[in-house]
């Protein structure tokens, strides 16, 4: 998603989180991102997305701290951008459809 380049500020982030998803589900590798930490934090807690494209998706929370350095630098700018797409074991589009439904917070805000 931010391309950065070393690992160590890498973290492998489960669409599905562990605790709602069946055995197979935990060990399906299609049930992953390659999230930066801070974009990890903030799909864990429903502040983005992505939709049925693979495009980034922010809350109306996030949208709302346009005006703050650190949000523009970390998410304003990904809005609307497609991820970058692993050679191997893509995102499974109904964990996707999971994380939208029950996880993101523009769903719950109505």
């Amino acid at each position: 998603m931010t391309d950065i380049p070393l690992p160590q500020l890498l973290t492998a982030s489960h669409i599905k989180p562990w605790a709602a998803s069946t055995a197979e589900e935990k060990l399906n590798p299609s049930n992953g991102l390659c999230l930066a930490k801070t974009q990890d934090a903030a799909f864990d807690k429903g502040l983005i997305t992505l939709d049925e494209k693979l495009r980034i998706v922010l809350s109306k929370r996030i949208r709302g701290h346009m005006t703050v350095d650190s949000i523009r630098e970390n998410f304003i700018q990904y809005e609307g951008k497609t991820i970058t797409l692993p050679t191997r074991f893509g995102p499974n589009q109904e964990f996707l459809e999971y994380h939208r439904t029950n996880i993101f917070e523009n769903k719950r805000c109505g």
